[in-house]
């Protein structure tokens, strides 16, 4: 049988292995950025002519 010292260094190598991964999991599947609009009408009417975006025809 392990020693009572044995098991608590592996209980605190195991518990700092896995700290993070819940948030690690969370940022790959949520993603990092959040979300906001990129092109807004009012950035597209003070941009420079070249920098707008193009219009959707519809």
């Amino acid at each position: 049988m392990a020693t009572l010292t044995k098991i608590t260094k592996f209980r605190r190598k195991l518990r700092r292995a896995k700290m993070g991964t819940a948030r690690k999991a969370s940022n790959r599947i949520n993603g990092t950025t959040a979300a906001f609009p990129i092109h807004t009408p009012e950035v597209d009417a003070n941009a420079p002519a070249a920098q707008v975006s193009p219009k959707k025809s519809q």
